[in-house]
């Protein structure tokens, strides 16, 4: 039977051996731990920071699950909003009562007794107005006043009678050549002309529209009653359009 015991011949080899090592292979030996050791520090060090970096990644990526679930929330919100305000609170309204109240009456108050313009003949006042637009009239617009006459030209349109969405170009030339759109400009060019320095564009903008909601009374008095969330009865009397196209 062997026997496996440690025996004191053995260690007192072991150190014999280790004593017989020379001082250069003793700094071979420690080189090479020391490779070792740092072999292993860099690639724990890489193990860190490939494991920050994912880190990151998964922490950026949730910051941008929450906010777009937070942007989807609020726009569904908006959207509800939206929704409930579309919805017709008032039905049955009498859309004549309603014209009586947005559509503009008599005698413009800027222009009207100057060039014989009723509201109440809104046939009659586009052929007074359609010499005065810039493409008709023989004084044309320049400089600022030809600038502020395509700003405000390119604000609206006739709308209702075909399917132009300004009523002039960048250049200024019309942009729709029905008689609505033509009196909107010839009003338009006048009251730059006359009383462009005491006039802002938004004014004389109101002026054009007035004269859109006399030529087209049916569908300015329904697209009012739909932006307000009203229902109604057809009103009665109302034009679709007035003049022609």
């Amino acid at each position: 039977m062997l026997n496996n015991k440690f025996t004191p011949h053995q260690n007192t080899a072991d150190a014999g051996r280790d004593k017989q090592k020379s001082p250069k292979q003793k700094n071979i030996s420690n080189s090479r731990r020391q490779k070792i050791f740092g072999a292993g520090q860099a690639i724990s060090m890489s193990v860190l920071a490939a494991l920050l970096i994912f880190n990151q990644f998964q922490i950026l990526s949730l910051h941008n699950m929450m906010m777009s679930q937070n942007d989807n929330t609020e726009v569904a919100g908006a959207q509800q909003v939206n929704n409930t305000a579309n919805t017709p609170t008032k039905p049955n309204i009498d859309l004549s009562a309603i014209a009586k109240q947005i559509l503009p009456t008599g005698i413009p108050a800027a222009y009207g007794a100057e060039l014989g313009v009723s509201f109440d003949d809104a046939a009659a006042s586009i052929a007074k107005l359609a010499p005065y637009e810039q493409d008709t009239r023989t004084n044309k617009l320049t400089g600022e006043k030809l600038a502020r006459y395509i700003k405000i030209g390119q604000q609206t349109a006739c709308e209702f009678c075909c399917g132009a969405r300004t009523l002039v170009f960048d250049d200024g030339r019309k942009a729709c050549g029905c008689a609505h759109s033509t009196a909107m400009r010839g009003v338009v060019a006048y009251l730059l002309d006359n009383y462009g320095d005491t006039m802002t564009d938004q004014q004389i903008l109101a002026e054009a529209n007035k004269l859109k909601a006399v030529y087209f009374p049916g569908p300015t008095v329904q697209k009012y009653a739909a932006a307000n969330g009203l229902l109604g009865k057809p009103a009665q009397g109302l034009q679709q359009q007035v003049g022609g196209c």
